[in-house]
């Protein structure tokens, strides 16, 4: 009788420490500098909105947390601080950590990518930001790779401008711009500019794609999950959540994300390799062209250099 109820007692205590370890609270992460919310405050808002939604989700308590730094928020990925997270593609594209994209974000215009804008105090072309000094929110330190490569195409040489600098977030380098502390900034085209300033080129851009109608956009910042900590189920809970998850007038909702998201951003940071013009001569050959300007003739022999002497006796 006792070492039954102590095999009942073992087995109660298993499942008791398993719920307990399901139940444990998860954290919703956000880091999407290029996301165009107004102020941090709206940030930690919506953070904490979408962690309490996802962690009722999976049944457990949630709670959001902003980062403002690349380094703190891979940091908090790399302890396992960070379960789920909602994160710039253009910084996944280059970050380490094993992640699976479960939705993409919606903007004001209920879509999952946007355009981006180049924005400058003076100037009405791009061309007058020669040399200059620009600003894009913080990638983790790809910024100038994401301005040639990503949003030029690589059309532009490397030495344009004079320095290219990271800002906090999107709210801050147009912020920096209108105090007059910028020359130009990339932004993402979305809400209203600064006083004293206009927009000089929409991007992504290329020579190629100056005769299309719209640039390509990217994609808005997309759920993920990290660390293979969810099952299929779960992870499928959590997409069903947020796609019922009403946002605020940056981050409206959530949609199916195209799995190969991030794979394409990954792809425009190494834009084709270009190769100067080239001239190749026409394979085609006219005889006339061949004969123009040339006298040929043949040389006549004697028909007697061609007679056979008849043998003497």
């Amino acid at each position: 009788m006792t070492r039954a109820w102590g095999m009942a007692w073992v087995v109660w205590l298993a499942g008791a420490l398993g719920s307990a370890a399901h139940a444990a609270p998860i954290t919703v992460g956000l880091f999407a500098p290029s996301a165009p919310f107004p102020s941090t405050a709206a940030r930690v808002e919506l953070a904490n909105q979408l962690g309490v939604e996802l962690g009722k989700a999976l049944k457990v308590r949630g709670a959001g947390r902003v980062y403002a730094r690349a380094a703190d928020f891979a940091a908090a990925v790399k302890k396992g601080e960070i379960t789920l997270a909602l994160v710039d593609p253009a910084y996944l594209a280059s970050a380490s950590g094993k992640f699976t994209v479960i939705a993409a974000s919606l903007n004001a215009d209920a879509k999952v990518d946007h355009a981006w804008q180049l924005v400058a105090r003076t100037g009405t072309k791009l061309a007058d930001l020669h040399g200059k000094r620009v600003l894009v929110p913080s990638l983790g330190g790809r910024e100038a790779d994401f301005v040639f490569d990503v949003l030029f195409g690589g059309d532009v040489g490397r030495d344009f401008f004079a320095k290219i600098e990271a800002a906090p977030d999107t709210a801050s380098a147009l912020a920096a711009l209108g105090l007059g502390k910028a020359d130009a900034a990339f932004v993402p085209a979305t809400g209203e500019l600064p006083a004293q300033t206009v927009e000089l080129v929409r991007l992504p851009t290329s020579l190629a794609s100056l005769v299309s109608p719209a640039p390509p956009a990217l994609p808005n910042p997309v759920l993920v999950a990290y660390g293979g900590t969810l099952t299929p189920d779960e992870r499928q809970a959590v997409l069903e959540a947020a796609k019922g998850f009403q946002g605020d007038a940056t981050i409206t909702g959530f949609a199916d994300a195209d799995p190969e998201v991030v794979a394409g951003v990954v792809r425009r940071f190494s834009p084709p390799v270009k190769h100067g013009p080239f001239l190749v001569p026409a394979a085609r050959l006219v005889v006339g062209d061949l004969l123009e300007g040339r006298t040929f003739a043949i040389e006549r022999t004697p028909a007697a250099a061609f007679a056979i002497a008849a043998p003497t006796r």
